[in-house]
């Protein structure tokens, strides 16, 4: 009997050891900003390694700008020079424009949006510490010393490229790093010696500096990084390629010259006679170089432009130019959109009926000739939508969709663009689309979809109701609806070019 006892306390014991052991694990860890504990109403949670914090901690306790989009479930943070897009549940992250990738998926939980702090305060500007016996989380504004070019161990004569030179009687020292304003994508070179620099909100170039044995240009690009995929192709801390029987170039390397202030810099190893031209397209820096002879030399003396004259107003009847525009009946044939399960109907009919009906209610003026991406029920791939409008040298492209949402309730319009030479014709075409449709305003909203971020011209994508609610279904297959947005959308593209 007391032997039995004795087996029960020992069980009792070792249950009591092992469950005070599980709650201590459990305990949720703390967070601290330069050595000050943060607070919230629900606790930090460490999921697969990462530590979850609530939006609360990023806007009181961080101090940045936190918004949260509840029908697409997406976050955005941001200070002055960062904005970062998370989505609940997604591993893709959208930094500056730029799409990334993290393990560390923002997650609801017990009802509460929770992201992952290291991720998105990295890229914020802040160091991180993990004192695990502590279970504390320790966050420090950053302070990174400068990082100087790799110099050619074969070659230790070569000098550094130098920085712009400080005036030492005023000196400048930043209180801490700058963060970026600018992200590097890409640069390469053509086989017409053109150097392109792709890029998100780079600035150009300051100008450069031309340095001698070996001569060479240096393209210092204020607060500007480099995208983490590229980065990580560096060795020895930059990106060098060497050509050989080039005339003009020698070759040239990139690197993150400095990170305070931050810096990237482009070298080009060029030969004697060898000049530029720097010109830039969306997205894109272009570095032409060519014999000096052939660079144009910039005017010294100014020049006065011509006293303007108004042009002569065309005859009754007449029309002074043409302008092409393309519709984008999205979908079709094999991928044929959302279903209206309240009409059993397709995206796709919806797409291409509406098109179909502006592209006749344009056409009544001759001043405007429409290029449809398909005309029935055919599936065209979205590279080659695009290829079609970059062809025509379109000035205006319209993608017509209807859009779906799991929730039912979910109802209204929505326009979106993507590049800045868009917004204008967004801001003017959703208005017309409000008053075409009688449905609610779900805004003008950016977002990168392919066929309106991969064509140069102002382009948009107009969602015009969800077919995942009955009552939008109703309005998007009615046919009067559906000539009045047409009639509508035909104002708002006269608008937008001028035309009276």
């Amino acid at each position: 009997m007391k032997k039995s006892v004795s087996i029960v306390l020992l069980l009792s014991l070792l249950f009591t050891m092992f469950a005070s052991i599980g709650h201590a694990a459990a305990a949720p860890p703390k967070l601290y900003l330069n050595g000050k504990q943060l607070m919230s109403d629900v606790d930090p949670q460490i999921k697969n390694g990462s530590t979850l914090v609530p939006l609360a901690i990023l806007s009181d306790g961080l101090g940045y700008e936190v918004e949260w989009e509840s029908v697409t479930k997406k976050v955005t943070v941001k200070d002055d020079n960062t904005v970062i897009e998370l989505i609940i549940g997604e591993s893709m992250v959208r930094v500056n424009g730029v799409i990334m990738e993290t393990e560390s998926k923002p997650q609801l939980i017990n009802w509460r949006t929770m992201v992952p702090v290291r991720f998105v305060g990295e890229l914020l500007g802040l160091d991180f510490e993990w004192k695990n016996t502590e279970r504390e989380v320790h966050m420090f504004d950053k302070i990174v010393p400068p990082v100087k070019e790799p110099v050619d161990p074969i070659a230790p004569t070569v000098p550094v490229d130098p920085l712009v030179p400080v005036d030492p009687t005023n000196p400048t020292v930043p209180e801490k790093p700058a963060l970026p304003t600018g992200i590097i994508s890409g640069v390469t070179l053509n086989e017409q010696n053109v150097i392109t620099i792709t890029h998100t909100g780079v600035q150009k170039p300051n100008k450069p500096l031309l340095l001698e044995n070996p001569r060479r240009m240096v393209f210092d690009i204020p607060n500007a990084t480099y995208l983490p995929e590229l980065s990580a192709t560096f060795v020895n801390g930059q990106s060098e390629t060497t050509l050989m029987d080039n005339p003009l170039l020698n070759g040239y390397r990139y690197s993150q010259f400095s990170n305070t202030p931050l810096t990237a810099r482009l070298v080009v190893m060029i030969n004697p006679d060898t000049g530029y031209v720097l010109s830039e397209t969306e997205n894109a820096i272009h570095l032409s170089f060519m014999p000096s002879s052939e660079v144009p030399i910039e005017p010294t003396i100014p020049v006065v432009p011509p006293i303007p004259v108004d042009p002569p107003l065309p005859l009754p009847g007449e029309s002074d130019e043409v302008y092409d525009i393309v519709l984008d009946p999205g979908h079709g044939a094999k991928d044929p959109g959302a279903l209206s399960k309240s009409l059993n109907r397709w995206e796709k009919e919806f797409n291409l009926s509406v098109a179909l009906k502006l592209k006749a209610a344009l056409e009544k003026d001759k001043r405007i000739k429409v290029h449809l991406t398909r005309t029935d029920d055919t599936f065209v791939e979205l590279v080659d939508r695009v290829k079609f409008a970059e062809n025509l040298k379109a000035d205006v492209f319209i993608s017509i969709h209807a859009n779906s949402y799991d929730k039912t309730s979910v109802n209204g319009s929505e326009t979106y663009y993507d590049r800045p030479n868009s917004k204008p014709l967004a801001d003017i075409i959703h208005k017309h689309v409000l008053a075409g449709m009688g449905l609610a305003d779900r805004k003008v909203k950016k977002a990168g979809y392919k066929v309106i971020k991969q064509t140069t011209m102002p382009a948009i994508l107009i969602e015009a109701g969800y077919l995942s609610n009955s009552t939008d279904s109703k309005a998007l297959f009615n046919d009067a609806v559906q000539n009045r947005l047409a009639d509508e959308v035909t104002k708002g593209i006269k608008e937008y070019l001028n035309l009276k």
